[in-house]
């Protein structure tokens, strides 16, 4: 699958049962295997999650609020 920052995303929560929906506003890829969220990565403006590289995203909820997950939670 082919992520854009401003595309809808459905993210897995970890101990929930609902995945949290929202905006994607960045996205990192990971350059060093202690940087797992890709963090001091590169940020890039759309990813193809069938790659399988680690990192993750930073997406908004319809009320603001702001959150991170991984690429293996979407």
């Amino acid at each position: 699958m082919i992520i854009k920052i401003g595309d809808n995303v459905s993210v897995n929560q970890r101990g929930s049962i609902l995945p949290r929906e929202g905006v994607i506003k960045g996205i990192s890829i990971a350059t060093t295997a202690d940087d797992p969220a890709g963090e001091a990565g590169m940020q890039v403006k759309e990813y193809d999650t069938a790659l399988d590289y680690a990192g993750s995203i930073d997406y908004e909820t319809e009320n603001g609020d702001q959150y991170w997950a991984y690429f293996s939670q979407i």
